[in-house]
């Protein structure tokens, strides 16, 4: 991973979810903690926060819930100094779900782990119960493995959250025939020269092959909208500068959007501020329905 989250301890101006009580899975209540050793218990697994002031004080916030790369872990996520400031500056809680084994069972993944779905679900309810979080302004956002566990909510999960940032990662094979309706506010960041997760997707030893980048945007919207994408990807010329594409005439409002950089395998936490930004501007909390997150 290029950017390997540090741990460090400058969440000034957050509060670090604690308590010496731990709470049983699946029965949080309004306000509870979480202990610090080992963060938000719930059936599946497992995830830690931190939250803003405002959130600590009572007042809901939004959330960004996001998914870590292969290997990595949800300590790291909430340890790394850049993305709690990210998340300072949104005024937005940061929850960062644990993957079983350091890896996610998304459909395609050679994980097997758990129904990541149910997981997702549970988390999302948890977090809703125990803190106060607008459940209308939840980004899932993610990078390499944790960015296709982004993609495989937005296609089969898209009310169950306000929009999504996928980072260096996509569909894995078999490919979804479809995806649920409607669908969501989509903003994906890759990198032009990465070999690790490539535009194009590549076989592992283990047999699993990761998909087409641009062949996941086709899935996720029919039609032909991205279709000149992938004949002429474009990349900006500064190492962490975006070149983006945003599509048009692919029928409803949410932003579907494809931006490229020159580099590989990175991830840069300005990337999702940027798409909190342009999906959920302040004031404007976008609709979320409640839907079943089961596999099939």
């Amino acid at each position: 991973m290029a950017t390997r989250l540090r741990l460090a301890g400058a969440m000034a101006g957050f509060c670090m979810v604690a308590s010496a009580l731990a709470q049983e899975p699946g029965h949080a209540q309004p306000g509870s903690a979480c202990p610090a050793d080992r963060g938000c218990s719930v059936t599946s697994g497992s995830y830690r926060i931190i939250v803003p002031p405002q959130a600590a004080a009572g007042r809901p916030v939004g959330a960004i819930l996001y998914f870590h790369g292969y290997q990595g872990s949800a300590e790291e996520v909430i340890a790394d100094p850049v993305f709690a400031a990210v998340a300072r500056r949104l005024g937005v809680a940061l929850v960062a779900p644990d993957g079983a084994g350091h890896s996610w069972s998304f459909p395609g993944s050679p994980a097997k782990q758990r129904d990541e779905f149910a997981f997702v679900g549970q988390v999302l309810d948890d977090v809703v119960a125990r803190f106060p979080i607008d459940p209308r302004r939840i980004l899932a956002s993610g990078f390499s493995q944790g960015g296709s566990m982004v993609w495989s909510l937005a296609c089969r999960t898209p009310r169950r959250f306000a929009a999504f940032a996928p980072i260096a990662g996509a569909f894995w094979e078999p490919l979804p025939a479809s995806c649920e309706s409607p669908r969501p506010p989509l903003i994906h960041v890759h990198g032009t020269s990465d070999m690790t997760v490539p535009l194009a997707g590549r076989t592992l030893r283990s047999g699993a092959r990761q998909g087409d980048v641009f062949r996941s945007f086709a899935i996720i919207a029919p039609g032909g909208c991205t279709a000149g994408w992938a004949g002429s990807p474009r990349a900006a010329s500064g190492a962490r500068e975006l070149a983006c594409r945003v599509a048009s005439g692919c029928g409803g409002p949410s932003r579907l959007e494809l931006c490229l950089h020159p580099g590989g395998h990175d991830v840069v936490a300005a990337w999702v501020e940027r798409a909190w930004r342009l999906t959920m501007p302040a004031g404007s909390p976008v609709a979320a329905g409640r839907s079943s997150l089961t596999s099939p």
